[in-house]
């Protein structure tokens, strides 16, 4: 595994692979960004073809919570949206802005910050790194009188994180940062109560991803963090997909506790034109199979010639078993987490 403390080398490219620890700065402007014809872009063509997005989620005993901010150069967007689990009661809230006007994403994975401003609505995502090698991820939402979230999640120094890098199509490459099975302290308040997360036995996940993505990109995507036996032991956490991360490195991976266990590439079967439909999640190596039941969604649908999005990110339970390199089996028994079906033109 690679240690790189900044993503792009003195040569503009960058490090392609797992690292054992994340990156501190994914210095894009550093790249050596070429068309696909290997002709260096010019500056207006790599600044838009430059996409990011970061998500903070929560999983806890009566609430589920998600935050994402992107900055896709041509619009920004931000959602949020919670679910309450005893009623089903949900409430979701869009952004969207042109030439992502009032969203700034930092390109610094560790003692960054990223903010969304639109009159009295405030979203950030902020990251830190101490001398002990201790990470803390924040999310702070403030619209108005509506919905206030602080929530935070600490990962240890031996915590294992997910970093890579791939590249992508003829010219491009991705960066990945992900992590799960995390604990969450904090409080949600809106009209469905409030909430504090701690007390709910809150479990966080995180993705900070940016690159040179496809025009047309796509992927499935599931996610899952809770404890084993019935809230009783373990931690565990789940990150896999298809799609985005593909190239000759695999992203996916569960943690038990603080350590990250790699999975191989796996197959997502579902009806796509059924939102209730169960989801099976499998590899063909039988490390993983899990069934997935769908309880509610959140979608995006935008269909706007130069830019088109098709977006379902879908909370439900997870049931089966993962399998870790030495053998070992976990059974999952109706852990909360969610899957996506994503399809943008950008």
């Amino acid at each position: 595994m690679l240690r790189p403390h900044s993503l792009i080398n003195t040569r503009g490219k960058p490090y392609l692979g797992r690292f054992a620890q994340s990156v501190n700065e994914i210095n894009v402007k550093d790249a050596d960004y070429r068309t696909t014809m290997n002709k260096k872009a010019g500056r207006l063509r790599k600044h838009f073809a430059f996409k990011r997005f970061q998500y903070f989620g929560g999983i806890s005993d009566n609430l589920i919570f998600g935050c994402a901010l992107a900055d896709l150069r041509f619009v920004g967007a931000a959602f949020i949206y919670i679910y309450r689990l005893d009623d089903g009661e949900m409430r979701t809230w869009q952004f969207k802005t042109p030439f992502a006007r009032g969203l700034n994403l930092t390109n610094r994975p560790d003692n960054g910050v990223s903010t969304f401003k639109r009159g009295n609505k405030h979203i950030s995502m902020a990251y830190e790194l101490n001398a002990n090698g201790e990470r803390k991820k924040s999310l702070n939402v403030e619209l108005g009188q509506v919905l206030k979230i602080e929530a935070s999640m600490h990962e240890p120094s031996a915590y294992e994180t997910m970093a890579l890098c791939t590249p992508t199509a003829v010219n491009g490459w991705v960066y990945a940062q992900k992590t799960a099975a995390l604990p969450v302290q904090g409080s949600v308040t809106s009209e469905l109560g409030k909430f504090h997360l701690q007390d709910l036995h809150c479990f966080g996940h995180h993705d900070f991803s940016a690159g040179f993505m496809r025009r047309e990109t796509f992927w499935n995507w599931a996610c899952l963090s809770g404890q084993l036996n019935a809230g009783k032991g373990q931690r565990i956490g789940l990150n896999v997909s298809w799609g985005v991360n593909e190239t000759g490195y695999s992203e996916n991976c569960f943690w038990i506790d603080d350590k990250l266990h790699p999975l191989p590439q796996v197959q997502f079967r579902f009806d796509r034109d059924d939102n209730h439909s169960n989801w099976r999640i499998s590899s063909e190596n039988g490390s993983i199979d899990l069934s997935f039941k769908p309880e509610g969604l959140h979608k995006e649908y935008l269909n706007a010639g130069l830019m088109k999005t098709n977006f379902k990110q879908i909370f439900g339970r997870f049931k089966g078993y993962v399998v870790d390199a030495s053998g070992e089996r976990y059974e999952i028994e109706n852990l909360y987490g969610f899957v996506e079906d994503h399809y943008s033109k950008w």
